[in-house]
Parts: structure tokens; sequence; C-alpha cells
């Protein structure tokens, strides 16, 4: 519902018939959500998703509240019912406008570059805990530009996110398999099947090795769980690397 509202919030409609389109909770009348103009009385109303077609089908409008409006209430009241007054209705169907791209209609990539725009760079936590020390990266920099199939950048996202359907994640989904790891009895997790399981181990120990960026006393230190730092090394073929291998060990596994 989260990513519902905050992708309503980034577009408009334009009204006509108003049957799709909420009265409190869409952008359909001017720059703001009414909810967010007049917040004291969206607070108090019977029935906040009510469109505007179902608001306008009475007179007075259809829209009631849990208690009674006075003082400041009132006056806002007043002035809602002021502006909405010459609202005219069409018997065409609204239309859906997306306010970041000019043409109006929606794209991954806008909305990719506004969340980028917004939040900036992200940390890796749990996938590359035990080879960086929570180092930010840039997104478009370290994932989506690098030279990997594409099924492999977003495994590797996945992974980031912690949503990767290892059998603890599917036990969570009320599964009933068993939800040890297949290549040893211990319980199954992103953090065990990619990292601490042995046969994850050797094939990293193989990896680095063969590409010679961390001997193998070194990388015993980087892989074990008490390790409190990562080497910069690492994350220069990690990235790179990662998303091949942390691929196939899912698919093996599975």
């Amino acid at each position: 519902m989260k990513v519902k509202e905050h992708f309503l919030e980034l577009s408009s409609f334009n009204l006509y018939d108003s049957s799709q389109i909420r009265f409190w909770e869409d952008r359909w009348f001017g720059h703001l959500l009414l909810k967010n103009q007049y917040p004291s009385l969206y607070n108090i109303t019977r029935k906040k998703h009510i469109t505007v077609v179902a608001v306008f089908s009475s007179t007075p409008l259809n829209i009631s509240f849990r208690r009674a409006l006075v003082g400041d209430r009132l006056q806002k009241w007043k002035e809602l019912v002021s502006e909405i007054a010459l609202v005219q209705l069409d018997d065409q169907p609204d239309s859906f406008k997306w306010n970041l791209s000019k043409h109006g209609c929606f794209t991954v990539n806008s909305m990719y570059r506004h969340l980028v725009s917004k939040h900036g760079c992200f940390t890796v936590n749990s996938m590359y805990r035990h080879l960086v020390n929570q180092t930010a990266l840039p997104l478009n920099k370290f994932l989506w530009k690098l030279k990997l199939p594409l099924k492999i950048k977003i495994f590797v996202w996945f992974l980031f996110k912690g949503v990767i359907l290892t059998k603890d994640n599917l036990l969570k989904r009320h599964w009933t398999g068993d939800g040890r790891c297949c290549f040893c009895d211990t319980n199954e997790t992103i953090q065990h099947l990619f990292f601490d399981c042995h046969i994850a181990k050797f094939v990293w120990r193989v990896v680095f090795l063969a590409f010679g960026h961390l001997q193998s006393n070194l990388l015993d230190t980087v892989m074990e769980r008490s390790s409190k730092k990562g080497k910069r090394t690492a994350t220069q073929v990690g990235m790179s690397i990662s998303g091949d291998h942390s691929y196939g060990d899912f698919c093996q596994a599975r």
C-alpha cells in the first residue's frame, strides 16, 4: 500500500466523469491532495477512500464526519465547499498523468531517477558485510552499469534487498518443505547459502585466488563472521563476479 500511495503522489488526474478518482487521496484539484490541504477534515471523515463522483452525487456534498464541525474545522469545511463549488463533471473517462515525464506517461527511468535523486545511494548490508565495511555505493556505478546479463543484475539487487526465496524466506510464506541447506544440515538463509556454507566459502576462495586479488589466508579473515573490516580489493572484483557466482549457487541449490 505504501508503494501505491507513493506512486500516486507523483501523479495527477484530469477530471472528467470522476468515477475512478478518490476525493481526498488523489491529486485532482490543485497541486496538493485534499487530505494534505485539509488534514483536520480528512482525519475525521467517515469514508476516506470515497470517489469524487460519490461526493458530488448529492446536495449537500455526500461527506459525513465522525465529529461535529465547529470552530476551525467548520471554517475549513466552508472553505473547501466554496473552492470545489464550480467543479463540473463530464461523461468522458478520467485520464491519468505521470508528473515526472513531459508526455505524462509513466516510465521506469523517470521513477528510478526520482528515487536516486531522493535517496542518493544505498548501503550494502547483509550481502557484503563480510567484504566491505558498510560502504555506501552509488547504484548506477556499481551495479546497473556492470557488464553482466540483466537477470544477474536483478538477482544481485534482490540479494541486496534480502528477498531471494531461500528456504527461510519460503518458510515465512508457510512453505512446508525442509528448511535445511542442500549442501549441509544448517538452516538455509541468504547469508548462509551465499557466504557461510562450506561450499560457498570454497567457491569464493577459488574465485578470489583465480583473480589474484586476495591471498587465501586474507580471504579467510574477510569471510569470517567475526571480521570487523572488509577489504576494498574485494569490492573491486566482488561486484563484478559475485552476481555470476551467487546466481549459480542459488540455481544449484534449487
